[in-house]
């Protein structure tokens, strides 16, 4: 797949995590609660399930928290104000990186789309998608936080239990930063 990033995107969406993270007095090796960066952004966050409440249909409902759904997270815009609407069943730490990728969105100031064209076609904005995804990432697992990780002897499994994300963004991270490049070849030295 092609990158859709400009570049000098990847430089300016860490230093946009730490500066995120630094408002939310989290230094790089600290777990960032995306429910917290949510209240702090002041973005409501809701269950599917809680739509029920507000007149969704039980089918409705059941329809987007079945497995061939795949539906994780998405953000409903009404002029300024966001709401974000996840899916209480998948994994905690789908749960975390899909809210992250969400908040993304809202930091980086991307515009509202439309979720589907009249025929039914899902929207995708492939520069803004790639955008959210490295934006989360780095707010998640920091490139600082997580050199400092392995460093120390942690471990890729343990990294990811201990920033709250799953093993393949963990080790992603670790990959697409070049941590583990420069740990290599720091051992050979």
């Amino acid at each position: 797949m092609t990158s859709q990033l400009v570049h000098g995107f990847k430089t300016l969406a860490e230093r946009t995590a730490g500066s995120v993270r630094d408002d939310l007095g989290l230094g790089p090796t600290d777990r960032l609660d995306s429910r917290k960066l949510a209240e702090y952004l002041q973005v409501p966050v809701v269950s599917v399930k809680d739509l029920k409440d507000d007149g969704a249909s039980d089918v409705s409902i059941s329809r987007l928290l079945s497995d061939d759904a795949a539906f994780s997270a998405l953000t409903v815009c009404a002029g300024e104000q966001r709401l974000i609407v996840y899916n209480p069943e998948v994994a905690s730490t789908r749960q975390s990186n899909s809210l992250a990728h969400e908040l993304a969105h809202v930091i980086l100031e991307h515009p509202p789309a439309p979720v589907a064209f009249e025929s039914g076609c899902r929207v995708w904005n492939a520069r803004q998608e790639e955008e959210a995804d490295w934006l989360a990432a780095a707010l998640l697992v920091p490139r600082e936080g997580a050199l400092k990780w392995l460093a120390s002897g942690g471990t890729v499994p343990t990294g990811a239990r201990h920033f709250g994300v799953s093993q393949a963004l963990f080790a992603w991270r670790m990959n697409q930063t070049g941590v583990m490049y420069q740990l290599k070849a720091k051992r050979r030295r």
